[in-house]
């Protein structure tokens, strides 16, 4: 089942929350079973290395830097075991290209009106605009539940062409981002010697590594991302000692 959440920016902050969801205490939960996500039947998943499955999947709406979640878990006295268990979840920049944040386990609810959820886990900052969710037990119903999903987050903003400030003596402009073929960089070098170019996927791996030698007042262009697929990069430049680091962003074609 596939459910589509509304986003609350805070402080540079969202949080994910059920449409129509309104009480005195916002972190409390109703004992109502109808008062959340239920999936008593597996649908095909939209990651597909996932077998056909109950899961819940969150649309952000653009990308966001994802950190802290809070859960509540199905909180119907007479449907406790419904509550989802163990989880895998996965997420993703296109709704295409998937990567997995790990398998968490998710405690029972209470059963109590005064329930107000529990800390999930922190997912690390990982880029995605989709949050998936995939129940791999829960605690013995035949349903499967869950009653609110909430995550701390940061818009990670994206623009065509982007001035990378921070390296002292380099004017770099790279563009554009997103991108679906390639992306291009500019160098000014105000100074001689190598800059280190270093592209990390969304779990941290090292993609590529390459040096550009550079000559004080030579523009040089340097092509990106040609043979990555589709997904979340974060793109590192080094230079005497001194790093920035931006988040690039590659689409399938259309």
């Amino acid at each position: 089942m596939i459910m589509k959440k509304t986003i609350l920016l805070i402080s540079a902050l969202v949080v994910m929350q059920q449409f129509g969801y309104a009480q005195c205490y916002p972190d409390r939960h109703s004992t109502n079973f109808f008062d959340g996500w239920i999936s008593c039947e597996v649908a095909p998943s939209p990651n597909p290395v996932r077998p056909a499955s109950h899961f819940i999947m969150y649309d952000f709406g653009k990308v966001y830097k994802l950190g802290q979640m809070t859960i509540w878990n199905s909180n119907d006295p007479s449907h406790l075991d419904w509550g989802m268990r163990d989880v895998a979840i996965d997420y993703s920049t296109d709704g295409v290209n998937w990567y997995t944040a790990g398998d968490f386990t998710f405690p029972q609810a209470s059963g109590l009106s005064t329930y107000e959820g529990a800390e999930g886990p922190f997912l690390n900052d990982i880029e995605g605009r989709y949050l998936l969710i995939t129940a791999l037990n829960n605690y013995g119903g035949e349903c499967f539940g869950l009653s609110e999903m909430r995550v701390t987050g940061e818009e990670v903003i994206i623009s065509d062409v982007e001035d990378v400030a921070n390296l002292e003596c380099i004017d770099v402009k790279i563009y554009p981002n997103p991108f679906a073929e390639q992306m291009s960089m500019v160098l000014s070098p105000g100074c001689s010697g190598d800059l280190r170019i270093v592209v990390y996927n969304a779990t941290g791996q090292m993609i590529s590594s390459e040096k550009a030698n550079l000559i004080n007042g030579q523009e040089k262009t340097i092509e990106i991302g040609r043979d990555l697929p589709a997904g979340a990069y974060s793109l590192y430049l080094e230079y005497d000692g001194k790093s920035v680091q931006r988040s690039i962003v590659k689409m399938n074609r259309t």
